[in-house]
């Protein structure tokens, strides 16, 4: 029997749960859901544990040294910045992702923020202000896309469908991978420079942490939109706000924020013109049940012997 260790007690949620246990139905691997999950918890399970699988919740240098049977951690997602994936590879630990899932039902989520903040829903309660305030239209204004992975890509596809004008930055710009979109590969300042919306998709590494400043809000259009879907860590929060409550930026939706969750006494709270959920755009049962079956796979095949398909330090294997 090959025991999986959940580090993340939204795994321990029914839906989670019951999909986890479904799929590993008749394997021979358990899936062990600890009483609680900090380290002076996880230490008891840790020697025995063959895989830790993590949504959220960080795999540390501590956790690694202390599995000492541990073959894979496999995450749902595609973003590996809680994993300490240097230790992982020099402890021959193979890391999983699971990529290309989400970019739909994150892209639309961003347009939901994009139309909230652009035609003014945050004024509802001031309904005479709202009836006679002039909303943000789409059709030909700029937006600007930072990263053009999976979902990056899928809010260019969005953007055409309103008729924006679409620009993107991205370490690899590759213009095959966007047939029938007409876009323009550009410099981050130029993205910040002329675009009417910012939407950051990109991964959170050393050199994005803290992108979005004072210093680069300051080359922004007055009264240009922020979206963040990718870290909270990309965006100095206390920068944002200023540059919100001084005119400067129109809105900021925030799927993720630094710190997450923010602080219910954090005074982005208390601007209406900014859009916070809980880090749940990618969450719909069809990204959630294609994730799972995905982060299964990867588990299996690792557990196995076998090469997953979402093996992110292929030299491990």
């Amino acid at each position: 029997m090959r025991r999986i260790l959940a580090v993340d007690p939204l795994l321990a949620s029914p839906a989670w749960k019951s999909e986890l246990q479904k799929r590993m139905y008749k394997t021979d691997n358990e899936i062990v859901y600890p009483e609680g999950f900090g380290m002076d918890v996880l230490k008891k399970y840790l020697p025995e544990t063959d895989a830790i699988l993590t949504v959220f919740s960080e795999v540390t240098r501590e956790m690694i040294s202390q599995a000492t049977n541990l073959k894979v951690i496999v995450k749902p997602g595609a973003g590996i910045d809680n994993i300490d994936l240097e230790f992982a590879t020099e402890s021959g630990v193979m890391v999983c992702n699971v990529e290309g899932v989400r970019g739909q039902a994150v892209s639309e989520h961003v347009f939901l923020m994009i139309l909230h903040i652009a035609r003014n829903a945050w004024m509802r309660n001031a309904q005479e202000e709202w009836k006679h305030r002039l909303g943000i239209q789409l059709a030909k204004k700029k937006i600007g896309i930072v990263g053009l992975g999976n979902i990056g890509l899928n809010v260019a596809r969005i953007a055409k469908g309103f008729g924006m004008n679409i620009s993107v930055n991205t370490r690899t710009p590759d213009p095959s991978i966007c047939k029938g979109i007409e876009i323009q590969f550009v410099s981050l300042e130029e993205i910040f420079e002329i675009s009417d919306f910012i939407v950051l998709s990109l991964p959170l590494v050393r050199e994005t942490r803290g992108l979005i400043c004072k210093q680069t809000i300051n080359l922004m259009k007055e009264n240009c939109i922020i979206v963040n879907v990718s870290r909270g860590e990309i965006v100095v929060t206390d920068d944002l706000y200023e540059g919100i409550i001084s005119g400067k930026i129109y809105g900021a939706g925030l799927d993720v924020t630094d710190p997450e969750p923010l602080p219910k006494d954090h005074p982005l709270w208390n601007l209406e013109n900014v859009f916070i959920s809980p880090h749940n755009s990618s969450r719909t049962p069809e990204t959630q049940n294609l994730a799972i079956k995905k982060t299964c796979e990867n588990l299996l095949d690792a557990l196995s012997g076998l090469k997953p398909i979402g093996l992110v330090n292929t030299k491990v294997f």
